[in-house]
């Protein structure tokens, strides 16, 4: 029986007792036929916005509507010099042989550990159902997400039968309060700016609770969510009594709809993180024998507060976003290294973009150009009491709509670029302070989300095009740049220690998508995408490597069969 109860469990239990006390005490006494008669009914499931995809009504005896559905995603790959040629220099492998040569090809995807060509697969079946007087709402998703093969499928989802990962995907049930508020638990999509924005702060599955609600123009969102739970284990022997490990997201957004074409959005996100070593990768992949690694968890507190702004001015379309990071890590650790011990974080990004619709000017089929820039501060000197290298809660610049996209090479687990899954900043580089200020939660202790990292500056250009309805053509040109300098470690011969990389042009990618609709439920995607590397990709290897540059163009070629409904 634990002996204190740690904060963590002090703010949920002053949550619900607010609820309890604050909304049901006055309210449900007294609820009648007045509150029902105000309920909107739902009269098509598959419509509502309070449950999930199926498209598939099922009739039920009772007041009770219900859908389901499914998705099939076949993705076969090809990939080519994703560690840009690295390999070619490195042919007795990586830390004195302990990795491959191919180390730096292999990357992490929704499919697991992969590289060179490979088929995925994405399978999600939707279970829906909701009361007409939408009072509660229950919503679904079970998933198998691998690579085919005959062990994978057997496996249910694993590469072994002790590996699956088939299961729960989404899962999120509501019930509605009084006075218009409505309480949501499980684990689904929460999107801070992740999607309409510019993936600068926060959009994941994790698991929480949250609730929503709102009143004409206005509309809020505020949540919990648990990233880390140190009071859960595998075993006996690794639970221990550190009742506040854990990392915890406390966010809230606040939407201001000016009219149909113009909105603003606010942000918050208080990102509590006690479960992140001050480790960077290479301490990492060597267990701290060499690298940098301080053996302690810091306490890091670090706040997001930002907003955007879309406007659409008939054929011109405006978005503009920007966020403050702030905050502190203390206890890191590295003053035992010679280092600061407890340091103020200190950051922000920018992120715009303009975009103009030409249909019913030049063409009478859409045809719609873009020009957009991401801005993240970049740490310049590592002996000082500062973190200033921006990064999200969960950087997620692949899934914002404007520059992102499930096939692009930066944004799918990149080494070389330094980019974990779904971010294009440089969070696993740094410049000798790696403390984790933020950063994907499936890589916390890989060295991800570093506080030192040199910051981004990306120009995209773009162009989006249907000139038939079935046919749509998207390209985007992103073009990076690192903002400051950092240190690269030789990963052939770690005790040569590391390399200082200049800040500068690190590349340039062209992504390409062209998606042809078979049926209203049926489509077909072609994908090429190429990473054409620039003096900041050559320094980056050339320190990896001890010395032998690469420079070869980076390529993913892929398609994909889908089926939703």
């Amino acid at each position: 029986m634990k002996k204190k109860m740690g904060k963590k469990n002090v703010i949920l239990i002053g949550l619900f007792s607010a609820i309890i006390m604050g909304f049901f005490s006055p309210v449900l006494a007294n609820e009648s036929q007045d509150m029902k008669s105000q309920l909107k009914l739902a009269d098509d499931i598959t419509t509502e916005t309070l449950v999930g995809p199926g498209s598939l009504e099922i009739t039920t005896g009772k007041d009770i509507l219900m859908s389901f559905g499914a998705t099939v995603r076949v993705i076969p790959t090809l990939e080519s010099d994703w560690d840009f040629g690295l390999e070619d220099n490195a042919q007795g492998g990586f830390l004195f042989g302990g990795l491959g040569p191919n180390f730096f090809k292999d990357h992490a995807n929704e499919g697991g550990w992969v590289n060179n060509g490979y088929i995925r697969n994405e399978d999600k079946i939707y279970f829906n159902a909701l009361p007409k007087d939408r009072k509660w709402s229950f919503y679904a998703a079970l998933e198998y997400d691998s690579v085919w093969e005959t062990s994978s499928v057997d496996g249910r989802g694993g590469k072994s039968s002790d590996s699956s990962n088939f299961g729960l995907e989404r899962i999120e049930g509501t019930m509605l309060l009084p006075y218009g508020l409505r309480l949501h638990a499980g684990f689904n999509i929460w999107n801070l700016d992740g999607i309409d924005g510019g993936g600068l702060v926060y959009v994941d599955d994790n698991p929480g609770l949250w609730f929503t609600g709102g009143h004409d123009a206005l509309s809020f969102n505020v949540g919990f969510f648990k990233l880390g739970e140190n009071d859960f284990q595998t075993g006996p022997g690794a639970l221990n009594d550190d009742v506040d490990d854990d990392r915890d997201l406390y966010a809230a957004q606040m939407t201001w709809k000016l009219d149909d074409n113009k909105k603003v959005k606010f942000l918050y996100a208080y990102d509590r993180i006690r479960n992140a070593p001050a480790i960077d990768f290479m301490g990492a992949l060597t267990q701290g024998q060499m690298g940098v690694d301080s053996g302690k968890m810091a306490k890091t507190d670090s706040h997001h507060v930002g907003a955007y702004y879309i406007g659409n001015y008939n054929n011109l379309n405006l978005f503009l976003e920007g966020v403050w990071q702030f905050g502190s890590a203390d206890d890191t650790g590295l003053g035992a290294l010679g280092k600061e011990e407890n340091y103020d974080v200190s950051a922000f990004a920018l992120a715009a973009d303009v975009s103009f619709q030409f249909k019913g000017l030049l063409t009478d089929f859409p045809l719609k150009p873009h020009v957009g820039i991401i801005y993240t501060t970049g740490d310049n000197d590592p002996n000082d009491d500062k973190l200033e290298g921006y990064t999200g809660v969960v950087s997620c610049q692949r899934f914002a709509q404007r520059w992102g996209g499930e096939n692009t090479i930066i944004g799918d687990n990149n080494w070389v670029l330094g980019t974990p899954i779904y971010s294009y900043i440089p969070e696993m580089y740094g410049n000798g302070t790696p403390v984790a200020t933020g950063g994907i939660s499936n890589l916390t202790g890989f060295g991800n989300g570093r506080g030192d990292n040199p910051g981004l500056t990306m120009i995209s250009l773009g162009l989006t095009v249907a000139p038939k309805p079935f046919i749509i053509y998207k390209t985007n040109v992103n073009m990076f740049r690192w903002n400051e300098d950092f240190e690269v470690s030789n990963f052939v011969n770690p005790t040569l220690g590391s390399t200082e990389v200049s800040a500068g042009y690190v590349g340039t990618e062209w992504d390409n998508e062209l998606t042809i609709a078979a049926s209203k439920n049926t489509f077909i995607k072609a994908q090429a995408s190429f990473f054409f590397p620039g003096e900041g990709v050559e320094d980056v290897t050339s320190a990896l490597a001890g010395g032998n540059a690469s420079d070869e163009v980076a390529c993913r070629l892929a398609a994909e069969l889908i089926w939703n409904f």
